[in-house]
């Protein structure tokens, strides 16, 4: 059972120490030694971090069992989510992978080597590569995924299914605001957003207050957005009574209004703020 919020100190620390995590006791020292300074943000920071190196040794060990590392895993993963016929050119398979060409081509060699991946000529361009996984490829990715998938159960053995969810959505607003936007997040209302955490470096960049909220990039003449009077610059700071701080709530939020119903948004233009009403249009 959770502890009750009136025994809890300050940055949301339990006054019970049996149920403190190793963050729990640097936020204690802090607390008692900067008392000046806000640690908060350190709560979810350094329990991501320190929670990812659990993670990742737990999840080694599996791939240790097949003479594989995690790396070499996600190259199976992007091959196979292909379907068939399990290819893509290596130069996708480096940005699906984040890694430099260098890294991917050293992972690659390793892969083909153990025959589990081939490298083809690209028909559609002459001086690229395809990469292939092969049948064997595929049969060790048959193998490991089920064990990799109850392995990954198990470590999260500590959550109910509810809190896994809960989790699992908290991380999707926090990830969609630090990766790269694929489109719209409001693509009916003719409205581009940008994160609230590029908000805030924007507003403060040109001596604007730090207030966050979801910045206009982008309104399309005519549209919903510019007939609201919305223009770029503009911070959305409130929707519908509830701070604008996420871009997923923001499209959740569209996507559950009926056609025709207005949103309602507090607006700051520069330091000053407005009420605007963007009606929904018809789907």
């Amino acid at each position: 059972m959770d502890t009750p919020p009136n025994r809890r100190g300050r940055y949301g620390v339990p006054a019970v120490t049996s149920g403190w995590d190793s963050v729990d006791y640097l936020l204690d020292d802090w607390a008692r030694e900067c008392p000046d300074l806000d640690f908060t943000p350190v709560g979810v920071i350094n329990r991501l971090g320190r929670v990812r190196t659990h993670l990742e040794r737990g999840l080694a060990e599996v791939f240790a069992e097949h003479n594989l590392t995690a790396a070499d895993f996600h190259v199976l993963v992007n091959l196979r989510r292909r379907g068939e016929p399990y290819c893509m050119p290596q130069a996708r398979l480096m940005e699906a992978l984040g890694l430099t060409s260098g890294t991917v081509s050293l992972r690659l060699d390793r892969l083909v080597k153990a025959r589990t991946v081939i490298r083809e000529p690209d028909p559609d361009d002459r001086r690229g590569t395809l990469v292939r996984l092969t049948e064997e490829g595929l049969r060790l990715f048959d193998v490991i995924a089920p064990e990799h998938l109850a392995n990954e159960d198990e470590l999260l053995s500590a959550l109910s299914a509810e809190q896994r969810r809960t989790l699992a959505d908290l991380l999707r607003h926090l990830l969609a605001a630090l990766e790269p936007r694929r489109g719209p997040e409001a693509a009916p209302l003719g409205l581009t957003l940008e994160s609230a955490i590029v908000a805030r470096r924007r507003r403060r960049a040109v001596g604007l207050s730090d207030t966050a909220g979801l910045l206009v990039a982008a309104v399309e003449s005519g549209s919903p957005a510019d007939d609201a009077g919305l223009a770029h610059g503009d911070l959305i700071a409130e929707m519908n009574q509830q701070p604008a701080l996420s871009v997923v709530a923001f499209a959740e939020l569209v996507d559950a209004l009926p056609p025709g119903r207005a949103l309602n948004l507090v607006v700051l233009r520069g330091n000053d703020r407005r009420s605007v009403h963007l009606k929904v249009p018809k789907r």
